[in-house]
């Protein structure tokens, strides 16, 4: 067995742990769920996806693929940048504002895990701002911290 293979197994049976837990509540129907319907549909697509996974593992291991190291080229800096950037998202909306601290976020990672020219951080990040404010602020109608400019 090759390492995505193992992976797809340990899936599925977290899957169909959660499908049986899920039966001791009652299940009901698509038209009449009651609350083992969620995690029971749930299990199920984690069940099939495994599946999939362990069908495409098996694939790889016939063209000669095997076991391979998993964190092998992995970047820790990018994950640390990110981190620490949600860390400081945290720290800063309620001071800043939704808006001013998502085009911060946005942009500091738009420049900092796929470096990008700086027109693209600028506008890449107020444009998601701006759209998370219109979906959230206006059309959900959701109250979003506000900053000191008041947006």
């Amino acid at each position: 067995m090759n390492n995505d293979q193992v992976s797809s197994v340990a899936f599925l049976l977290i899957g169909a742990a959660i499908c049986l837990g899920s039966i001791q509540y009652k299940i009901g129907t698509l038209s009449e769920p009651n609350s083992g319907l969620m995690p029971f549909l749930v299990g199920v697509g984690i069940c099939f996806f495994s599946a999939i996974g362990f069908f495409q593992a098996t694939l790889q291991k016939k063209r000669g693929e095997g076991w391979h190291k998993v964190f092998e080229g992995f970047l820790w800096t990018k994950v640390l940048i990110v981190l620490a950037c949600l860390w400081g998202y945290v720290l800063l909306i309620n001071f800043m504002g939704f808006f001013f601290t998502a085009t911060l976020f946005i942009g500091i990672l738009l420049r900092a895990v796929v470096p990008q020219r700086w027109p693209a951080v600028i506008l890449g990040g107020v444009f998601t701002a701006l759209c998370s404010y219109w979906i959230f602020e206006v059309w959900l109608m959701a109250q979003l911290p506000k900053g000191p400019l008041g947006f």
